[in-house]
C-alpha cells in the first residue's frame, strides 16, 4: 500500500521512513490545555502570539482542589506524595530519555503536543481564527478533576500515547481485549464494510479495531510495551510500568485508565517500510474515548461514521499514494487531512456509499472540524476548523452532484478535483 508520507519538515521522506499513521489531535491537545492551566475556564485551542518559558511556567501554575500548588512546566508541586512520584519517575528515565521519545514518535507517526511549537508559526495566525469548541471544553472538564502532577508526570513518561502504542503493536481484529466498543460494534462494522464496498482500492487487508484504556492499569502489558519503546531492560520497563499504574490508579481522575483522555482517538496507520512495523496488518482503530467525546458534544449520531468515512480516506490515500506532494511540513499535512476530510464525507453522504443526510452530516462535522487546530507550524496540522469545513461541505456537494449520475468517482478522479479546489480550502478565514 502505498510509498511515502510526507516528512515533518520537508516533502517526502525515504522510504526506509515510511511508517505512517494519521490521528485526531485530541492527544496534542491534552498536554496543551495541561500546559495553559487544567483548572481555570476553558480556552483556545490557538496559541499566544509571543510568549517564553516565564510566562510559559507562570501559565502553567495552578492550585489543586486539595490546596497543593503544582506547575507542568516547572515540574514542581507541593503535594508529598506527588513529588516522590515525580521524583521516582525522574530517577528512572535515561538521561537521553526525551530523545528515545522523540524516536519512538517518529517510528510510529505518533504526534508529540504541539503546544510549544504553536509559539511558532510558519502561517500568520492572525488570518486563521480558531475560537474555543465543544471538543476544547470537553477535554476541558476531564482535564479539570485530574491531578496537575499526574498530567505532568505521564506526560514525561509519554504515557498518553501508550493505548495507541499498544494498539499498532499488539491489536488485531479477533482479540476481545481490541473489540469495538459494544454500543457502536455494528454500525462502525457495517460502515466499515460499505466503505471497503465503495473505494476502488483493495481494504481487506486493514483491521478494525477498538482501543480501551485497561492497558493502564495491567503492568503485564505496559512492561514489553514500554521496554520496545525505549529500548530498556525489562527491569527497568517494570519499574516503568509500576509507577504507571500507581499515578493512574491513585488518581481517582483518571478512573483507573478508564478516562476517556487515554483513549481520545481514532486513526488509520499502516506500517509499510519499516522492517518490523511491516509486518503488522494495516489498522483502522476506534479508541473508547473518542466515542464518548462524540456523545458528549452531540454529534453521536452521525460522528462515529463520520470520522470513519474520514480515516478510510487515509487509507485509500495510502493506497494510491496520495501522501506525495510538493508541499512540506505543516502544509503537507494539512493538505493530506482536508483531503481525508473531503474523502471521508463523499463516502457517508454518497448514496452508494453510507446515503446519510447531508445536513445532518455537515452540523456533525464537529467531529472533523471542532478537532481542527491553530498549531501552524505543527508538522501535525490539520487545518483550522473552518478550513476542515470547507473540505467536507465540498466533499458533500460532489457526492450530490454524483446522485444524478448514480456513480462512484474514482479516488484518483476525485483527488485531481480535489486538488483543484485546494487553494479554496485553505485560503485566509474571513
Amino acid at each position: 500500500m502505498g510509498r511515502v508520507a510526507p516528512a515533518p519538515g520537508g516533502g517526502t521522506t525515504p522510504k526506509e521512513l515510511s511508517v505512517r499513521r494519521t490521528t485526531t489531535r485530541t492527544i496534542a491537545l491534552v498536554t496543551s490545555l495541561a500546559i495553559s492551566g487544567a483548572t481555570g475556564a476553558a480556552v483556545a485551542t490557538a496559541a499566544p502570539t509571543t510568549s517564553s518559558a516565564a510566562s510559559a511556567s507562570s501559565a502553567a501554575a495552578s492550585v489543586a482542589t486539595d490546596g497543593h500548588t503544582d506547575d507542568v512546566v516547572a515540574g514542581t508541586t507541593s503535594d508529598p506524595r506527588a513529588a516522590r512520584l515525580l521524583a521516582s519517575a525522574r530517577a528512572r528515565l535515561p538521561a537521553d530519555w526525551r530523545a528515545r521519545q522523540a524516536v519512538a514518535l517518529q517510528r510510529f507517526g505518533i504526534e508529540q503536543s504541539t503546544a510549544r511549537d504553536a509559539l511558532e508559526r510558519a502561517i500568520d495566525p492572525t488570518q486563521y481564527p480558531c475560537a474555543p469548541t465543544r471538543l476544547v471544553a470537553y477535554v476541558h472538564d476531564l482535564l479539570a478533576g485530574v491531578d496537575p502532577s499526574s498530567v505532568e508526570l505521564l506526560t514525561m513518561l509519554g504515557a498518553f500515547d501508550f493505548p495507541s502504542f499498544d494498539a499498532v503493536l499488539s491489536g488485531t481484529s479477533g482479540d476481545p481485549r481490541y473489540a469495538l466498543d459494544e454500543a457502536h460494534r455494528s454500525e462502525l462494522t457495517s460502515s466499515f464494510r460499505a466503505a471497503q464496498r465503495f473505494w476502488d482500492t483493495d481494504g481487506s487487508d486493514i483491521a478494525l479495531m477498538g482501543m480501551h484504556g485497561d492497558l493502564m492499569r495491567d503492568p503485564a502489558r505496559l512492561t514489553p510495551l514500554i521496554g520496545f519503546l525505549y529500548g530498556i531492560p525489562e527491569s527497568e520497563a517494570a519499574e516503568w510500568a509500576a509507577l504507571v499504574v500507581e499515578v493512574v490508579t491513585g488518581d481517582p481522575g483518571l478512573a483507573d485508565g478508564d478516562s476517556p483522555l487515554f483513549t481520545l482517538n481514532a486513526f488509520a496507520w499502516s506500517g509499510e517500510g519499516d522492517p518490523i512495523l511491516s509486518s503488522l496488518p494495516d489498522k483502522l482503530v476506534f479508541g473508547d474515548g473518542m466515542l464518548d467525546a462524540l456523545g458528549a458534544i452531540g454529534v453521536g449520531d452521525v460522528g462515529p461514521r463520520a470520522i470513519l468515512g474520514h480515516e478510510y480516506g487515509h487509507h485509500v490515500q495510502y493506497d494510491r499514494d496520495l501522501f506525495d506532494s510538493p508541499l512540506t511540513g505543516a502544509e503537507a499535512t494539512r493538505r493530506t487531512e482536508l483531503m481525508a476530510d473531503a474523502f471521508g464525507t463523499y463516502f457517508v453522504t454518497h448514496k452508494r456509499g453510507l446515503a446519510l443526510n447531508t445536513a445532518r452530516v455537515l452540523q456533525a462535522e464537529q467531529s472533523f472540524y471542532e478537532a481542527g487546530d491553530c498549531s501552524f507550524t505543527s508538522a501535525g496540522h490539520h487545518g483550522t476548523p473552518d478550513q476542515r469545513l470547507r473540505a467536507s461541505t465540498w466533499g458533500a456537494s460532489v457526492a450530490a452532484d454524483a446522485h444524478k449520475q448514480g456513480h462512484v468517482l474514482p479516488s484518483l478522479t476525485l483527488d485531481a478535483q480535489f486538488e483543484a479546489q485546494l487553494p479554496v480550502f485553505v485560503a485566509p478565514d474571513a
